[in-house]
């Protein structure tokens, strides 16, 4: 471009051509020069096709059954020999423990990206993690001593996860975008959760009808986090199955929990 046509591009126009002038000065600059951090970010794009996401769905949920699996052959031991349900509930600090080294864990996953994406590292730490929350899971069952009540919970359990899957899936509303107020609400009620340990019966019974509302938000939010789709304001990356089964995994496990806490105090 000569001195003129520069002189000429840049000479003050009118008021009302302002807007227009700049339109034409972007879209010149659209077409003849290149962001280069825009090429890796169109590539990663270009890359996560249907394909890849319906493999990393299937990858997710498929370990998601793995864990759910074993946590129901768990659950079952203490039915199944009066020993071991003997064992269960006189050493009760055994499942205190496992809570402890589990939330330890998820910890670890969650906030080491590399341990999290690392094979076969982040597969030991899930299995690991799967069984303790087994174990704690199987404790409870335990102290229920009423098969009943636990195989209630565990149907009302396996349809409420079923209706909200399908709901994040096929709903229009995009949950993601959400994150900040789902911090929050999980917050309070982890306070409140706190503060049920010195209350009655009737106060934790309050708190774990509202855990089960809060952990089925949860997990319309971690669902759509997973699956993306038309909900991707924010979304998981290709690498991180492990960790989007663990969140699933939690959220199952947490309103199962406190369905089954539910049903005990009814029968009280």
């Amino acid at each position: 471009m000569d001195g003129q046509a520069y002189q000429y591009q840049y000479q003050p126009k009118p008021v009302p051509q302002e807007a227009n002038y700049f339109e034409q000065v972007a879209h010149q600059h659209h077409h003849n020069s290149r962001d280069e951090s825009s090429e890796p970010l169109n590539a990663h794009v270009e890359e996560w096709t249907n394909e890849d996401r319906l493999n990393f769905i299937r990858k997710v949920y498929g370990i998601l059954s793995t864990q759910l699996l074993v946590t129901a052959l768990v659950c079952i031991l203490p039915y199944m020999n009066t020993g071991i349900k003997h064992f269960m509930v006189t050493n009760f600090w055994l499942a205190i423990v496992a809570s402890v080294i589990a939330m330890a864990i998820s910890c670890v996953l969650v906030c080491m990206e590399g341990v999290a994406r690392k094979v076969p590292t982040n597969y030991v730490l899930l299995f690991t993690f799967t069984l303790l929350e087994a174990y704690g899971v199987a404790f409870m069952c335990a102290v229920v001593n009423d098969g009943l009540i636990v195989l209630g919970a565990a149907f009302m359990t396996a349809g409420i996860v079923v209706a909200l899957t399908l709901y994040a899936i096929f709903t229009k509303t995009d949950f993601t975008a959400c994150g900040g107020v789902m911090a929050v609400v999980g917050g309070a009620f982890f306070v409140c959760s706190l503060l049920s340990l010195f209350f009655g019966p009737t106060f934790r019974l309050i708190i774990a009808c509202i855990g089960v509302i809060v952990f089925g938000l949860y997990l319309i939010f971690d669902t759509q986090y997973i699956v993306g789709g038309q909900h991707k304001k924010y979304t998981v990356s290709r690498e991180d199955y492990i960790l989007g089964a663990m969140i699933l995994y939690i959220d199952i496990i947490q309103i199962f929990m406190y369905i089954l806490e539910i049903f005990m105090s009814s029968k009280e």
